[in-house]
Parts: structure tokens; sequence; C-alpha cells
């Protein structure tokens, strides 16, 4: 009987040591000491140097997620036309005489996106799992850090397939004047807005942002915009954001060229103020943020590109080199009409302007359950003294379904 009792403590002890020696294998060195190390270094960034009485962390502060995202994208161009009629070699008494009233050009081109997202937050760290439904969307990716007291994004979108409405007022009021002078009348020009068929534009955006939130403390951005703080009782802080922006956007025969490439370089700076509205100790909290940006350097470069020689149609002659004559001589004829066309985007300065950033969510939690939405808006502009304006503007929305663990 006493051997029994000893071989079975004996037994018991090499099973206890077994499993301390397997727990160790895997947790007390190696990837599993790493990521504990790292588990227990983000549940204390959680709530290091926060008032507690306004703001903790959910007991379960680890989540997995189903969410719905949708991403709108809006670029619009305006220029006036700054050519005399001296520069236009006909006939001015067949001229439309409401000429002057189309004396600009302007696109409206628009896209979107929209996705499932699969996804785990990891006390604050989140990775997630796109799976698209509807993608317009070239190229896009982004990284963002978004914290209670600092947080910073960059993110850069290409498109090409996007939806756009063309209203080349000035060239269909040209096409008339040409029509007038063939036909010696005087009518005036009726222009419409046309679709743009797909592959005759492009844009591509690039921006880098950061913020400081001063209230750390007492307001947390993770609770009202994400849910994964607790914001207990209401409270709100200023903001300060600054901003790098620029894009580049293409257009193939829509303008005076072949193509025609305009990049617009921004930098903007500004302050903001954030509220977390917390019902119910934090059940349910509603946010909103606002941050005007003073743009404090905009700048606006176009180039071209003109693949074959113009003026193509002038020479009508089976002499090449008489054809290539007629050709240079219909090409000086319309050297001024040229030079000048594009006069309000190039030799434009540019006006002050300001740059939004806005935010609103709501979280509501149920027992180990999260229901949140949050939307993102960001505009960016342009003027110069000419009137050339270029306004960009995107929205994204989401919808999280989670569940604690």
């Amino acid at each position: 009987m006493i051997r029994l009792v000893i071989f079975l403590i004996l037994a018991f002890s090499n099973f206890l040591c077994a499993s301390a020696q397997e727990k160790r294998s895997f947790w007390d060195h190696g990837l599993g000491k790493f990521l504990k190390s790292a588990d227990e270094t983000l549940d204390r960034w959680q709530e290091e140097g926060v008032d507690t009485n306004y703001i903790r962390k959910p007991k379960l502060s680890r989540m997995v997620y189903l969410g719905y995202y949708g991403y709108f994208q809006q670029h619009d161009m305006t220029f006036p036309v700054s050519i005399d009629n001296a520069y236009i070699p006909l006939d001015t008494r067949y001229m439309p005489p409401n000429i002057a009233e189309k004396k600009y050009m302007a696109t409206d081109m628009h896209t979107y996106q929209t996705e499932i997202e699969l996804g785990i937050d990891w006390r604050g760290l989140s990775l997630e799992i796109p799976i698209p439904i509807r993608n317009r969307y070239s190229m896009s990716f982004g990284l963002a850090k978004n914290g209670s007291v600092w947080g910073a994004r960059i993110r850069y979108k290409s498109l090409k397939n996007m939806d756009g409405v063309l209203d080349d007022a000035y060239n269909q009021g040209m096409l008339q004047w040409i029509k007038n002078e063939k036909s010696q009348t005087n009518a005036p020009a009726v222009t419409e807005e046309t679709t743009i068929p797909a592959g005759k534009m492009d844009l591509k955006i690039f921006y880098v942002e950061g913020y400081y939130v001063f209230n750390n403390k007492r307001f947390s951005l993770a609770a009202g915009a994400y849910g994964d703080m607790i914001q207990k009782r209401s409270a709100g802080s200023l903001f300060v954001m600054g901003n790098y922006y620029q894009s580049r956007f293409g257009a193939n025969d829509l303008f005076n060229h072949e193509r025609d490439i305009f990049r617009n370089w921004k930098l903007s700076f500004g302050p903001g103020y954030g509220y977390n509205w917390s019902i119910n100790g934090g059940k349910m909290c509603i946010h909103l943020s606002v941050i005007p940006m003073i743009s404090i350097w905009n700048s606006l470069v176009h180039k071209y590109e003109d693949y074959s020689p113009s003026y193509e149609y002038a020479g009508t002659s089976s002499d090449p080199a008489i054809r290539a004559q007629q050709i240079e001589e219909e090409r000086l004829r319309w050297s001024d009409y040229d030079a000048h066309y594009y006069d309000a985007v190039d030799n434009g300065k540019s006006r002050f302007v300001f740059n939004f950033f806005g935010r609103f969510a709501v979280s509501y939690s149920f027992d180990r359950y999260l229901l949140n939405f949050l939307l993102n808006y960001r505009q960016y502009l342009y003027r110069n003294n000419a009137d050339t304006e270029i306004n960009n503007r995107e929205a994204d929305a989401q919808v999280n379904f989670g569940m604690r663990f």
C-alpha cells in the first residue's frame, strides 16, 4: 500500500513537472513570452494616464467583429477660359451672342466602394480583413493609429473608373462659332452637360495627417469613435490637427490637349473640438468632432501631353510638303488661342481657404456585445484669384457588430 501511494505521488509530481515545462515551453520564453508581454503592455496602455472617473477599459477588452464599410469620393474642377476674342482667328461677325456666358470648363466626377470586413480588436489594436462588394478603386491602402492622446493616418488611393459629367461650355461655344461662320448665321451657343466615358479620367490621392487631444485624461476618442473604451461621464476636448495632402487629376481629350494633368499640393493646420456624450454610465456614447483647418500652403501645377500633331484637319493636300506647311500655318493661326486657354489655371495665385474634417459616431454596448456606427467626412479645396476651383470631398461610413471576449 505504501509503495502504491509513493508511486502515485511520484507519478503526479512528474505530471505537474511535465505540465509546468509544457506551459513554460510556450508562455515563458520565445513567441509565447513576447505575446504575453505585448498583451500586458496593451492592457496597461489602455488606462494609463486617464481619469478613471471618466474613462475605463471594458471588462472584456478583446473583440471580434463584422463590419460594413462604404467609401465615397468626389472630385470636381472648374476654370474660366481666359481667351480674348482677338486671339480667336474666326470672323467676329458670326460669334454666338452668348459666348461670354460660356467661357468656362468644368468636370464633376465621383465613385464609391463598399465592402464587408472581418476584424479583431485586441485591446485597441485592430486587424481587418476586407471582402469587397463593389470596388471602383484600382488601388487603396491606409495605415492609422487612433489613440486617445494622439493619432496619425496615411492614405493612398488610385481611381481610374470614375463616373463623371463634363460641362465643356466653351468648347461647345467655339464649335457653334465655327458652324455660324460656315453657314453665315449668328445663332447662340446651346450647350449641355455630357457623361464622361470610362477611361477618360483618373485620380490619385495621398495624404498624411496627425492630431493631438489636449483633455486626454477625461476625453477618449477611442471610446467615442470606436467603442474600444468606456466613456463613463460626458466630456469634451480641444484638438489640434495637421494635414499634408496631394492629388493628381488626369483628363484625356476633355479640354484643349490630348491629356491634361493637374497636381494640387496643400499643407493645412487647425484647431478643433470633440465631445463624447455618455448615456447610462457609458452604455451608449455619442461622439461629434469638427476640425476646420487653414490651408497655409496650396499649390496647383498643370502639365499636358499631346501624342500626335495638332490641326491635321488643315492638311488637305496630297503633297506631303504642302500638307505639312498647311498644318504649320493652321497651328500658327491658333497659337495665341492655345497659349491663353489655361491662363486661369497656370497664372492664378492661390487664395485663402478652409479645409475640414468631421466625425460622428454612436456606440451602444449590451452584455458582451457592441454595435458601432461611424461617419468620417473630409473636404479639401483649392481656389485662386482667377476663379479656378477644385473641390475634393470624401466620406466613409461603417457599421460594426462586435463580440467582446
